[in-house]
């Protein structure tokens, strides 16, 4: 009998069925009653849009307005989130009405989780699913009703952070200027400034997500018309999380940091395009080719220094032994020692100095955005720590007389002549080049090794059984196991042929295992790691013109926070000077009017059909005053 109850409950719910409601209240039947999903009659009454219904059961039980679906996959939704959704504007007044709540409701099911682990991002609050719908009427009603936009969900984010992540983006923007004209200026700033958990306001989110529409039309919203002339206009574009001057996660580290290869793209939008030509033509491309003469030429005294280090002939009982490195206490007396000693503090000093501006960049940036993003320089900089560490290493061993010195001296100008590619990429043409080294390095190249490594260690396995039981003394190529490996790798380099004297005759075998293995890592892999690069080489390529621009923007905002403030001054105009917001400061940029006629060869030719007062009248939205 109670479950017969309990059917009929729900559907007199879900059909509207009011008389069959009041008996069922009538009977004491319980109104807490829950469903399959855990909802109750409320949100049965709500999801079938029965409003009548809704009000009988608000009527008799008011307390469970707020009621909660209490499942993981919906969990912590209520009849005010299912009324937005399903847009029902009058159900939507009668719950306010009857005092829903609008501050703290929130939607934390799985349903509803961010990304790839749910369904529907909505933003967990009831302006958040409003806005996600897109119904003015709704938002409207919330917004007049004392709804707050500044509620942050679980991932940090406000309503107009949700509207960037929206996927109709058409609908996002109608519905942002919506919200946007329903409340102050003012209050519009600030909501925009709020940053969810991960440090990005909605325009830097819309950065990192790669959204060439919603940033733009965020870039528009940020415009101010200055004046215009004919077919051109002056724009001031408010810089506020754009330029990089004391943001440190400013729109433009976001895009030289992010993972999104189509943020890149974001580089060629007005003003980001025109602020990172304007820093690189003043003061980045003199300040970087200034770090590549030094570079390039500190890299060369540590050359010279290593080349003419002091030497001596170890000798035992009158005899010549070795060539050994001098004492320290012995290596500076002569004019040409003085002269190295000084070679090797400046390699000290810019050794430390590399240190300290690598490791600040480190703590400042994070291990995975300093050495895993393309455009930020990827294994570059790890060579570039390394390069420092075997100089400081060089220094520590001179001292302490040891004689592993040469070994961290090769390494030491190893790296530092490889790290000049890194410097490439403030020239156009040889830019590219970076980013197709780096993708090589650590995708073409690690998948090809670690298959090599797996073929590798089979084979010379197999190999070191079979000549295990041979004259080694005759086959000291294959003599023990870390050999065979080496002696692999050279026969699939194409180093060499197979070492083996011509008066022995060879196990059937062996001769087979060579052959396979030969096809095996030679032929197939080897052609396949070309394969590989030459497919990076086709994309890269393909893209080079954007790549070269990310790599300017990453270069720039590098230089800018290296080189001290007296030395770069800030980008822009200031607010206060303008007659603009104080505090901020705006670019100027000259564009074309497109209120302008475009047809000009017909204004000539017909002077006549040039109305002032139109033209006048089509412009005038565009200008705001003569400066």
């Amino acid at each position: 009998m109670g479950n017969r109850k309990e059917n009929l409950f729900f559907k007199a719910a879900k059909e509207n069925n009011v008389k069959l409601l009041k008996r069922l209240i009538g009977e004491n039947i319980n109104p807490s009653l829950k469903g399959a999903m855990g909802e109750n009659g409320i949100h049965i009454a709500a999801l079938y849009n029965n409003k009548e219904a809704l009000c009988t059961l608000l009527d008799a039980y008011p307390y469970l307005i707020n009621s909660q679906i209490e499942c993981d996959f919906y969990k912590g939704e209520t009849a005010l989130h299912i009324a937005i959704v399903n847009q029902n504007t009058e159900m939507v007044k009668e719950l306010i009405n009857r005092k829903a709540d609008m501050h703290n409701a929130r939607v934390m099911g799985t349903y509803f989780a961010p990304k790839n682990k749910g369904q529907y991002y909505y933003g967990e609050y009831i302006i958040s699913f409003a806005a996600c719908v897109g119904n003015q009427e709704i938002i409207r009603l919330l917004v007049e009703k004392g709804a707050p936009l500044d509620s942050q969900d679980s991932q940090g984010n406000t309503v107009f952070h949700i509207l960037v992540l929206h996927p109709n983006k058409s609908m996002a923007c109608k519905t942002y200027d919506f919200l946007a004209s329903l409340i102050s200026k003012e209050l519009v700033s600030d909501l925009e400034s709020i940053v969810n958990k991960r440090g990005l306001t909605p325009l830097k989110l819309a950065a990192q997500e790669g959204d060439a529409q919603m940033f733009h039309y965020l870039m528009e919203k940020r415009k101010h018309a200055c004046w215009s002339f004919g077919p051109l206009k002056t724009t001031l574009y408010d810089l506020s999380g754009i330029d990089s001057w004391n943001d440190t996660l400013s729109v433009i580290d976001v895009i030289c940091t992010c993972n999104n290869d189509a943020a890149l793209n974001l580089l060629e939008i007005t003003p980001l395009k025109e602020l990172l030509q304007y820093k690189w033509s003043m003061l980045g491309y003199k300040y970087f080719l200034l770090c590549t003469f030094l570079y390039i030429l500190y890299t060369i005294i540590l050359t010279l220094c290593c080349f003419y280090r002091p030497l001596m002939e170890e000798t035992a009982d009158g005899h010549k032994r070795k060539i050994i490195t001098k004492p320290f206490y012995d290596s500076y007396k002569t004019r040409d020692d003085h002269l190295r000693l000084v070679g090797e503090l400046i390699v000290i000093v810019g050794g430390v100095l590399i240190l300290v501006i690598e490791v600040a960049q480190l703590i400042r940036k994070g291990p995975k955005r300093f050495f895993g993003n393309t455009v930020r320089g990827g294994p570059f900089h790890i060579i570039m720590l390394l390069y420092a560490c075997f100089i400081i290493t060089i220094f520590a061993m001179r001292i302490i007389q040891s004689e592993g010195e040469t070994i961290v001296m090769s390494l030491a100008l190893i790296s530092g002549w490889c790290n000049v590619i890194y410097f490439a990429r403030g020239f156009k043409l040889l830019g590219p080049l970076c980013i197709m080294i780096h993708k090589i390095i650590l995708v073409d190249l690690m998948r090809f090794c670690s298959i090599l490594l797996i073929v590798l260690i089979g084979f010379a396995a197999a190999m070191d059984v079979h000549f295990q039981a041979m004259n080694l003394t005759m086959f000291t190529e294959f003599r023990d196991f870390p050999v065979t490996l080496f002696t692999l790798f050279q026969l699939m380099m194409g180093l060499g042929n197979l070492p083996i004297p011509e008066q022995v005759t060879m196990p059937n075998i062996i001769l087979i295992l060579y052959m396979v293995y030969m096809f095996f890592a030679f032929v197939l892999l080897l052609n396949l790691l070309i394969a590989l690069m030459t497919d990076t080489h086709f994309h890269v390529f393909s893209e080079r013109t954007l790549l070269w621009q990310a790599q300017v923007a990453a270069t720039t905002v590098m230089l800018e926070r290296i080189v001290p403030s007296r030395l770069w001054p800030r980008t822009g105009i200031p607010g206060e000077s303008i007659g603009l917001q104080p505090g901020k400061w705006y670019f100027r940029i000259e564009e074309k009017n497109e209120a302008f006629p475009a047809n000009k060869q017909k204004l000539k030719r017909n002077p006549e059909n040039y109305d002032r007062q139109s033209y006048k009248e089509k412009s005038k939205d565009s200008h705001l005053s003569i400066l």
